[in-house]
């Protein structure tokens, strides 16, 4: 079975057109791969989890907080992704191959300009960034071993998901999903090896080296022409106007997808005040709720295809039609997983670790969060809308009043003024979730988002 799904795209890819047609359809033609994809980029995360566990919950809080600070600086890859995907998304729709690939060329040099500068910082600068993420005295050594290699590694940790994103929206969900393979392949067999060998430092290495497998086939079949829009080796060059127009779009979704990150990274360092096993327990549950939630966001992250291409075009009505149909199919599907993961609880953290006190805080911490998890999938298929049609200002302004005026304040002030503990930032974390899905659907409803040009 892998390696049939290994041999995906090896040929020029035949476009499925989004634009006409069946919508179940063409959702389906992209939500499959996409879908899968996505459970292949969490099962890498709960892979390493297990082997973590094993070297203790020391160990697993510090690759949480090293984690913790690369997502929080990775948001301008998110938001280079999301924007170049709109790009190319809206020349694809248009029929315009030649500006779709210029696109892609431009997007992927901005994306291995701003890893690369990104990784610099956070290997120079692992020490002081671990320690404002909350790690303790303990934990601490631990974090900037670990730091140091990830960071080291980011370009092939980011591209990945970046340039698997980007093909996402134009139409090319094939591309990522075997990027994903051959990176979990590779991880399937180098993580305990490395770890039994170096322990955590083999961990990261082991993450490390499988994107690094992942993004040089990626960039292969990019190279190669094998998939709906391609990097030509013989016309590399910069394109400033086309960058600024990938820019644009890029630079609000930067505090769009920065403002929950940076957040979450808030978030870890209140849990670190609770001890390094309620903090272990929390990285785990995190990791396994975000796992789970991984079909409906699947779905979610078809919108922008769909969106994109549609305005592009000019069929409004049916781009809005469709976005109707991802959200009813994301609740379903999040309702029927979450369900299950409540009930099987118990049994999904023991998977992790030994310890029967982070096993106890880790159910709790699911059951808790698991309502709250259904409002963030769907809060994903409307922010989703809004960057497929090149609007990542509505989103960014939503992110700011959601997360600095609701959930960051009540998550520091629910524990304090109402002596609920860790149970304080649970809710306010449910809270923040549901206050920024009832913003973005209220903005998408606005219609704005029909008549943006890019």
């Amino acid at each position: 079975m892998l390696k049939a799904l290994m041999r995906l795209k090896t040929r020029p890819t035949s476009r499925h057109d989004i634009t006409r047609g069946s919508l179940v359809g063409s959702i389906w033609q992209l939500a499959w791969p996409i879908t899968l994809s996505q459970l292949l980029f969490m099962a890498p995360d709960l892979y390493d989890a297990v082997w973590l566990g094993r070297l203790g919950s020391e160990a697993q809080a510090a690759a949480g907080l090293a984690t913790s600070a690369r997502i929080t600086m990775i948001s301008v890859l998110m938001a280079l992704s999301g924007g170049s995907g709109a790009v190319v998304a809206r020349y694809v729709g248009a029929k315009d191959q030649e500006n779709a690939n210029l696109a892609t060329l431009q997007a992927v040099i901005l994306m291995v300009l701003a890893s690369g500068s990104l990784g610099v910082v956070g290997v120079i600068f692992a020490e002081p960034l671990m320690r404002l993420v909350g790690a303790d005295a303990t934990v601490l050594p631990l974090a900037v071993r670990y730091a140091r290699i990830l960071f080291a590694g980011l370009i092939a940790m980011e591209m990945v998901p970046s340039v698997g994103g980007m093909l996402n929206a134009a139409g090319a969900p094939g591309v990522g999903l075997t990027m994903r393979l051959w990176s979990m392949g590779t991880m399937l067999v180098a993580e305990p090896l490395l770890v039994k060998w170096l322990g955590l430092e083999g961990a990261v290495l082991a993450l490390v080296g499988s994107n690094v497998v992942g993004t040089l086939w990626g960039l292969g079949v990019l190279v190669a022409g094998r998939a709906t829009v391609r990097i030509d080796v013989h016309n590399l060059r910069l394109d400033f106007p086309m960058m600024r127009r990938i820019l644009r779009i890029a630079l609000p979704a930067v505090l769009q997808s920065g403002t929950p990150n940076l957040a979450m990274s808030l978030l870890m360092r209140l849990v670190s005040s609770y001890g390094a096993a309620t903090l272990a327990a929390w990285v785990v549950a995190r990791r396994v709720l975000n796992f789970a939630q991984m079909p409906g966001m699947g779905l979610a992250r078809v919108t922008p295809a769909m969106v994109g291409q549609n305005l592009g075009a000019g069929q409004p009505q049916r781009a809005e039609r469709a976005v109707s149909l991802i959200a009813r199919a994301v609740v379903g599907v999040t309702v029927v997983v979450l369900g299950g993961l409540v009930l099987f609880a118990p049994q999904v953290m023991a998977l992790f670790s030994e310890d029967a006190g982070s096993i106890s805080a880790g159910v709790h911490i699911i059951r808790a969060l698991s309502l709250g998890y259904l409002a963030f999938a769907l809060n994903g298929v409307y922010d989703a809308a809004q960057t497929g049609a090149g609007d990542t200002v509505s989103p960014m302004a939503i992110n700011v009043v959601a997360l600095w005026l609701v959930q960051i304040p009540l998550a520091y002030l629910l524990p304090r003024t109402l002596g609920l503990g860790a149970n304080g930032i649970w809710l306010a974390l449910m809270i923040g979730w549901f206050a920024q899905a009832a913003l973005k659907i209220w903005r998408y409803r606005q219609g704005h988002w029909k008549s943006k040009q890019i």
